[in-house]
């Protein structure tokens, strides 16, 4: 949920919340303000009756309207009640229905005979001007309350903008791009504060990110060298005659260490460049051709293997760096190719979401879920160093794909979903 939103929803249950119970508090407030005008009211004519009771008493023609009426009870006895106001409901026979009214009820003397005299107020038209004065309350209190609203809503982003400004600076910067990190000045301290310090931050991870890219470069160069060096003696060596068996085994084994370290540090320089975006040319890639392209390559090696090769279906054109296609295809194949079995086949699908590589082989029995880490191996393959899966894993998130392992019928199946919910800039590390 966005902040902008997060605050208005905020307000406006707030908002809400302090309106509901303001209505109920008006509205009690209200009913008690127009009781006390009817009691009023009813005092007045009390003390009116009060002059008129006895011609009101010795009349036989009675008021027909209860707003009119007089109720008058005489006492057996001087236990009396005081002056009581009271609401009551009294069924109409005009209109046929019941009506609410304000009563008065209070004791009189006449002749030296008490009386309890009862007398009337309707509540109709009271009780239709609070509606209508809370319905007005209503309607006035939701429009100052959306009023209020956008206004905050619109004011938020204006004071919001710089932040959102530098969080779209942030996400766009490339540190391989050699541009100066700047960000825009804001009205709000906070803001520039926050500024500041990103912008400190940054030129010391842009200095530490080309420290590290050239002391990556300078060692993988430097080791390069003494390598191919002792490479090339134990070849000498290794067609020298003056050695016995065990000589030669010795430097057999040797040799073989070497060249296995010579093809770790070309990948642990080629997974370096990768992660730093030092491919970021874009192109249309045409999949069903890349892995056409590596089957001819690895066509001696399929071979000697005895292996079954079923040619991709489908096509696909994916928009990617054409030099990291390449090495994304050649790493799965070759992975298809290690870890299968004598005799065995070699699939692959492409649709227009994903594509499967599938091998044969026996069940892994270590944890699958570590087999894109780096330098895992679920088999004791020497000319194996573990990161093949690691880099495929990493052309995945930097291209938006994302990298799947499954085991099912005793084939192996990798496939790469096209269209991931990854975001490359979030999860890449």
């Amino acid at each position: 949920m966005k902040l902008l939103t997060k605050i208005s929803l905020n307000f406006l249950s707030i908002s809400l919340f302090i309106f509901l119970i303001g209505i109920v508090v008006f509205y009690y407030l209200l009913r008690q303000q127009v009781d006390k005008n009817i009691n009023l009211e009813l005092q007045k004519r009390q003390i009116s009756i009060l002059s008129q009771l006895q011609s009101a008493h010795n009349s036989s023609k009675l008021p027909q309207e209860i707003s009119d009426k007089v109720l008058i009870i005489p006492l057996a006895n001087s236990n009396y009640p005081a002056i009581i106001y009271s609401d009551t409901i009294v069924f109409d026979s005009t209109i046929n229905r019941h009506i609410a009214y304000r009563q008065l009820q209070f004791v009189a003397e006449i002749n030296n005979q008490k009386f309890l005299v009862k007398i009337y107020k309707s509540l109709t038209e009271t009780d239709n001007l609070i509606v209508r004065i809370l319905l007005l309350m209503i309607v006035l209190v939701t429009v100052i309350i959306l009023g209020l609203l956008v206004l905050n809503r619109h004011t938020s982003q204006q004071a919001w903008f710089s932040f959102y400004n530098t969080i779209k600076k942030i996400k766009n910067y490339d540190l391989n791009s050699h541009e100066q990190f700047l960000l825009e000045e804001s009205e709000i301290k906070e803001f520039n504060d926050l500024n500041s310090v990103l912008t400190v931050m940054t030129d010391r991870i842009k200095e530490d990110y080309y420290n590290l890219k050239e002391f990556t470069e300078n060692a993988s160069h430097e080791l390069q060298t003494p390598l191919a060096v002792i490479m090339s003696k134990m070849e000498l060596l290794l067609q020298s005659e003056n050695l016995n068996d065990k000589e030669l085994q010795t430097v057999a084994d040797a040799y073989e260490a070497s060249s296995k370290l010579s093809r770790l540090t070309n990948t642990l320089l080629l997974l370096s460049k990768i992660g730093n975006r030092q491919f970021p040319e874009i192109e249309k890639v045409d999949l069903k051709e890349k892995i056409e392209s590596q089957l001819l390559v690895l066509e001696e090696v399929i071979k000697n293997k005895n292996l079954r090769v079923e040619k991709p279906t489908g096509t696909k054109l994916l928009e990617m760096n054409p030099f990291l296609a390449d090495i994304l295809i050649s790493n799965l194949i070759k992975n298809a190719i290690r870890h299968n079995i004598k005799g065995g086949k070699i699939s692959f699908s492409i649709s227009e979401k994903q594509l499967f590589v599938g091998n044969s082989g026996q069940k892994i029995e270590g944890d699958t879920d570590k087999l894109f880490k780096r330098f895992y191996t679920s088999s004791s393959s020497a000319n194996s160093v573990g990161l093949g899966l690691a880099i495929v894993e990493k052309i995945c998130l930097i291209s938006g794909f994302k990298a799947n392992y499954s085991f099912k019928d005793n084939t192996h199946f990798f496939s790469i979903l096209f269209e991931s919910n990854i975001d490359p800039d979030m999860k890449l590390k």
